[in-house]
């Protein structure tokens, strides 16, 4: 059978911010001229005096070495931040809807994506968004540390006229989603302090201030402050002393925001999983549960999802009930998986009693050998969130008459050992898909792809899908009939701000979003 191509990177754990130094913005003039040039006004913004509990400014972190180009830093504060200076050829909105903005059409046929830039958008010192700087931009984007994976399929980037033609190595209807990617002048793609285009420009000191020019401008502060820090601990520790009021969580954060803080909430396509060994060693067990499809499509109508999200992920995470994020417009009511246990005792007696399987005296059910099933579930305890989750559907299947032994691993490394080597029955894990929903990750290497059964019908139903995006519905039909691996939740993105702040609204592309609600509110 034909194997996909892998694009996506497994991501079961994240890296912290990176970068470190000191480097000031310039003003929005030096930008305009020199942009090229990293090294510009130095010292502290005077920032308005405030607390945690009444903030009267918008005030950000920042790290002046890693400047403010996501192609040439892998900072997850430079991403953070780019979002307010640069526009991108397409956002995705709160609820993970395709919003174009410098382009005005991207259009997938087979290889070939035509990007159609809009006219009239132009930087912030007057000079026009052409096609050359889109095209140099996802040139940049395929080098970068921060974007070259979810651009790995991409053969070719033309230029001509006011259409960026792209070529890829295989079909990808849902390419438009990878274009959340900012759009900088061709000539500035490898500079620190690149031009802007989007709502804020670089101002005196260390601020960005509002660009009157950003064709999409919005109503939002008329300064936004920036204070140094070097580390991801120090923005934290900044925060908690009112040096700043608002920051990014990393991906690994599991603490709350603390008192006089409030966490706001963002979709993510990070789908956290239940990965099912359908495939063990000759001396291992052979369970009907694990190595059928009915078995697998079973334990996952046992698990209630949306106890999960409520309970072991509070509101960091909402469920899963395919193989492709529900909130996407091409899957609209196409999934077969319900967020919650869709089969009753009865139902779950039989459908058991089907696959061999009879109760034992303490209720438990057993095999043909009267051996007790005992499902072994792999989970790494130093995620606490995952930990619960691996509490709740031991309960959630005991309570259908089947036994679960939690495995429990301190070590990351010992954990993912085990997984690589196929040392489990069940286990909980979590991937990074990218926007254009490849599932490469478990299908094509990785330890994501441990254990599971290659389906004809199920490659042919992706390839379809890749091929055009409006088969979506056949592949979640497929995905139900094979489960592979069974969705659990998908976890959600963090901003933590301080409690005087709100109306901001963030998603997936831009933490910042929109800023038009934004308010500073008194202390009471």
């Amino acid at each position: 059978m034909a194997r996909f191509r892998r694009i996506a990177a497994l991501a079961l754990c994240f890296a912290l911010l990176a970068g470190c130094g000191r480097q000031a913005a310039s003003s929005a003039s030096q930008a305009a001229s020199s942009t090229s040039s990293a090294s510009a006004a130095s010292g502290a913004a005077s920032v308005p005096g405030q607390s945690a509990g009444a903030p009267t400014a918008l005030v950000l972190g920042y790290t002046p070495s890693a400047g403010f180009n996501p192609y040439t830093s892998s900072s997850n504060l430079v991403e953070q931040n780019a979002g307010l200076l640069f526009e991108c050829l397409v956002e995705l909105s709160p609820e993970l809807s395709l919003e174009y903005r410098l382009a005005d059409s991207i259009v997938s046929a087979g290889e070939t994506v035509t990007i159609h830039i809009r006219s009239g958008c132009t930087f912030a010192d007057g000079t026009p968004v052409t096609a050359q700087d889109a095209a140099a931009s996802l040139e940049a984007a395929r080098v970068s540390e921060r974007y070259a994976a979810r651009f790995a399929g991409v053969t070719e980037v033309k230029a001509e006229g006011d259409t960026v033609t792209v070529t890829l190595a295989s079909p990808d209807s849902m390419f438009a989603y990878l274009c959340d990617i900012p759009v900088l002048k061709a000539a500035e793609t490898g500079a620190a302090q690149p031009t802007p285009n989007g709502r804020y420009t670089y101002g005196d000191s260390g601020s960005l201030v509002r660009n009157n020019s950003c064709a999409f401008a919005e109503n939002g502060p008329e300064v936004i402050y920036l204070t140094e820090v070097s580390s991801y601990e120090e923005m934290v520790s900044g925060f908690a002393v009112g040096s700043l009021n608002l920051y990014t969580a990393s991906d690994s954060a599991q603490t709350s925001a603390g008192f006089s803080s409030v966490s706001d909430y963002y979709k993510t396509n990070n789908l956290v999983f239940l990965g099912v060994n359908a495939t063990p060693p000759e001396s291992g067990t052979k369970s009907p549960l694990l190595t059928t499809p009915g078995g697998r499509g079973l334990l996952s109508q046992l698990i209630d999802r949306t106890q999960i999200a409520q309970k072991s992920y509070y509101a960091r995470a909402y469920p899963a009930t395919g193989c492709i994020n529900d909130h996407y417009d091409c899957v609209a009511d196409s999934h077969v998986i319900q967020s919650t246990a869709e089969v009753n005792a009865e139902q779950a007696a039989a459908d058991l009693a089907a696959l061999g399987y009879t109760l034992d005296a303490a209720g438990y059910y057993q095999d043909a050998d009267g051996q007790r099933v005992n499902l072994r579930l792999l989970v790494y305890s130093g995620n606490t969130y995952k930990r619960y989750a691996a509490s709740l559907i031991k309960d959630q299947l005991a309570a259908a008459g089947l036994y679960v032994t939690v495995e429990e691993a301190s070590d990351f490394d010992v954990y993912s050992q085990k997984v690589a080597s196929g040392d489990f029955d069940l286990y909980i894990g979590e991937v990074k898909l990218y926007n254009n929903m490849d599932m490469s990750p478990f299908f094509e290497g990785g330890q994501a792809s441990v254990g599971i059964v290659q389906s004809e019908a199920l490659a042919a139903a992706y390839t379809a899908f890749k091929a055009d995006q409006n088969t979506a519905g056949a592949l979640e039909t497929a995905f139900a009939a094979e489960m592979p691996f069974v969705p659990l939740v998908w976890r959600n993105g963090t901003v933590v701000h301080s409690s005087g702040i709100s109306g901001l609204s963030c998603s997936i592309s831009n933490v910042f979003y929109s800023l038009e609600g934004l308010r500073f509110d008194a202390a009471e």
